[in-house]
């Protein structure tokens, strides 16, 4: 039942990666994965890896067993050692060590994870160096356990459908249920550091100007991707709305890359993520009269959707009177 458990584990880990290969390539930079292991052709190679190896340990004769089994127990354990030291960034880390449905912050339950899987894959190998195959364990099977294992494939299946079962589509309100249902709430306390060294609170920030916090992480693909679009976003926003680019710490902000350098500021504490309950990427706009004009979201994407919508408000403004 072990090298079963870590066939499962591998099967939907491999196929959920190869289902969604952002995440995956995600994954590569949010664990910061170290460069002797190219990112690019590494993150298009492990599903398939991972895959593979759950068919070898299925299938493979006890002679064959033994390597497979090692390559599993060093995989599992190089897993377990980027979580480990992923929980020692500055920054919260996501990672999608599941593609798709497996995204969450890592943290001790991820390790404990890994730890568990680790010592699975080590039982296995003690299994294979005892002559042990799954073939030969099927072949040994009676009435009995050929039930129990149909029982165990059952219940799988039924956890993959659960998982997989795409969530139910929410209609979209339309614009005048929006407007309605948008309740303004004055800016919350919240303090930025800006690049030229002064620290000023958010109500203070957008006392002359709206502006859009863009809430980033310097080791987050999503993050990467929508930072790339923040200059074209300032452009077409200004001079009615200014782009603040928030990052975790002063290190963070003054390395950013893909943007214009004076977009960036830093969040002592984490405050405005705290404040806001975000984690990145998330934009938030603050309007000039010291109200919340709208936001939080969360997301690449919803981030990308929000700033559209602020962009088609913005171009259908009047044009102040000179």
């Amino acid at each position: 039942m072990v090298v079963l458990t870590l066939v499962v584990v591998l099967l939907t880990s491999g196929v959920a990666k190869l289902r969604d290969r952002r995440a995956t390539r995600d994954a590569f930079t949010a664990l910061r994965v170290p460069g002797v292991v190219p990112a690019e052709p590494g993150a298009a190679a492990l599903p398939w890896v991972e895959v593979v190896t759950a068919a070898l340990l299925l299938a493979a004769p006890a002679a064959w067993l033994v390597p497979v089994a090692v390559v599993v127990l060093l995989l599992m354990l190089a897993y377990t050692a980027l979580v480990a030291r992923a929980m020692t960034f500055d920054e919260p880390v996501t990672c999608s060590c599941f593609g798709g449905i497996g995204r969450h912050d890592v943290g001790a339950r991820t390790l404990a994870r890994n730890v568990l899987l680790t010592g699975l894959a080590g039982a296995a190998l003690w299994y294979a160096l005892g002559d042990g195959s799954v073939p030969a364990a099927l072949a040994a099977l009676d009435r009995d356990g050929w039930w129990a294992v149909a029982a165990a494939a059952a219940a799988c299946a039924v956890a993959g459908l659960v998982v997989g079962t795409p969530q139910a589509v929410v209609p979209l309100p339309t614009e005048d249920a929006e407007l309605l249902d948008y309740e303004r709430q004055a800016i919350p306390y919240g303090a930025l550091s800006l690049t030229g060294g002064r620290t000023v609170t958010l109500a203070e920030l957008s006392a002359t100007q709206a502006r859009l916090l863009v809430v980033l992480n310097p080791h987050c693909g999503p993050c990467v991707r929508t930072a790339e679009l923040l200059d074209d976003w300032a452009a077409r926003l200004a001079p009615a709305v200014g782009v603040v680019a928030v990052y975790p710490d002063a290190a963070s902000a003054t390395s950013a890359v893909g943007h214009s350098a004076d977009l960036a500021a830093w969040e002592p504490e984490l405050n405005v993520r705290r404040v806001f309950s975000v984690a990145a990427p998330a934009a938030v706009l603050l309007g000039a009269d010291g109200f919340l004009a709208g936001g939080p979201v969360e997301g690449e994407a919803e981030v990308a959707g929000f700033v559209a919508e602020v962009l088609a408000e913005v171009d259908e403004s009047p044009a102040p009177a000179e």
